[in-house]
């Protein structure tokens, strides 16, 4: 029985209460519930580097984790999105922020949060400052630390200070790079560092570093989706794929489901298929880009997602070509993938799609997630199915998002790739 169950850890804030660190966050498993999660300050110095509390971004934390060998530090990863904006951004964390993750992670029931001592539900009276430490003066540091001093060694000690603070400052005031080149900025330029040994490593230059073997991937490689493909044929219809392989679609969008689900499969650096209609893709089309941006493919379902059997030869023709002819436009590159509504197909369905040299594209999985809208009986239908080698057929809805992370963490136990559809 899988432990992930789609838990998603949304990071709402970093707070502070009686010198102690504390993640706000939104825990979304059997309900959504408000959690306070205790952390050490070195992680949320870290967090606090890269992140903008600012009411636009939205962050979600990623229960998967490396180890970089290089710089022998643990790497987590979050979720920055802003409508279709989204991407990765990789920082580096404690042990016990590792061992937090994954507690959360593996709990099979929602009451066993109760039993997590670093775990809780409210904050009463929270520091609502940002999370930075007190600076003090040199005369206050020297006088709590009870020691006599002299003008020369306040002289001499503020020089090392000096020194030390513009040191572990550049460190700590990185930037985090993204994949299309946003750079996420520290919350504020007033962040104190704590002077302690461990170094930021928002960003690592390996520019003349080859062949490094770390257990998980490299940094400048964790914001990088790294889908399987398989290449269809154009001259039969397609139901599968090879065995070992398997193929999650998505049809009816671009839609405000969109975004998230790409989010999904991203966070799991897995393949995803996407058969837009026409008349959605006009309106998102901007969705589309991004989607595409990510390297997942990106087929059509029709101009108006209608009956293709029902239609005159004519009308036939401009459903299949206006809408590939529009999203080439959207996305400037080929589009050969065609899906038709409802599976419903003629002979003159198939002339045009191979006269045009488009690959045809069905399934042999439906969990009929668009009658359930259930995300425990979508994932339960695939589930209890001969799986391998699957074209699965999901649409664009909440649901599917809730159940997408269970049904990608079961494949991959199964050890099935998933796959893009090109």
């Amino acid at each position: 029985m899988l432990a992930y169950h789609g838990k998603l850890l949304e990071l709402k804030g970093i707070e502070i209460k009686s010198d102690k660190y504390y993640l706000h966050t939104m825990f979304s498993f059997e309900e959504d519930i408000e959690l306070f999660c205790e952390i050490d300050e070195y992680t949320a110095n870290q967090l606090t580097s890269i992140i903008q509390l600012d009411n636009k971004y939205k962050y979600r934390l990623s229960f998967n984790h490396s180890f970089d060998k290089l710089q022998e530090q643990n790497i987590a990863t979050l979720t920055q999105t802003y409508l279709e904006y989204s991407d990765k951004i990789s920082f580096s964390c404690s042990e016990n922020f590792v061992d937090m993750l994954t507690t959360i992670k593996n709990i099979q029931d929602i009451h066993e949060l109760d039993n997590l001592n670093f775990i809780s539900r409210t904050l009463e009276e929270i520091n609502e400052e940002p999370v930075a430490k007190e600076i003090h003066t040199i005369s206050e540091i020297l006088e709590k630390s009870k020691i006599k001093f002299t003008p020369m060694l306040i002289i001499a000690s503020s020089i090392v200070l000096i020194i030390l603070f513009s040191y572990f400052n550049q460190g700590y005031i990185n930037k985090a790079r993204t994949n299309e080149g946003v750079l996420a900025q520290s919350i504020n330029s007033g962040i104190t560092v704590d002077l302690h040994e461990e170094k930021s490593i928002t960003e690592i230059d390996l520019s003349d570093k080859e062949d490094l073997s770390t257990e998980g991937p490299l940094i400048e490689e964790i914001n990088k989706p790294t889908p399987h493909s398989v290449t269809l044929d154009n001259d039969e219809m397609i139901y599968k794929v090879p065995h070992g392989k398997v193929a999650l679609t998505f049809d009816d969008g671009p839609s405000q489901y969109s975004i998230d689900i790409m989010n999904v499969l991203n966070e799991y650096e897995v393949g995803g298929t996407f058969f837009f209609t026409g008349i959605s893709a006009k309106k998102y089309p901007d969705y589309i880009k991004s989607i595409q941006s990510k390297g997942y493919s990106i087929g059509s379902h029709s101009m108006n997602h209608v009956d293709m059997k029902t239609l005159s030869y004519e009308n036939q023709k401009n459903e299949i070509i206006q809408s590939i002819e529009l999203l080439e436009e959207i996305i400037d590159d080929e589009v050969v993938l065609f899906r038709p509504p409802y599976g419903s197909i003629n002979k003159q369905v198939k002339d045009l799609v191979y006269g045009h040299e488009y690959k045809l594209v069905l399934w042999n999985n439906d969990p009929e997630d668009w009658k359930t809208r259930d995300a425990d009986k979508i994932f339960n239908s695939i589930k209890n199915s001969d799986i391998s080698g699957s074209i699965i057929l999901l649409h664009e809805s909440q649901a599917v998002i809730d159940a997408l992370p269970r049904i990608i963490e079961y494949l991959q136990e199964l050890d099935l790739k998933i796959v893009n559809l090109e």
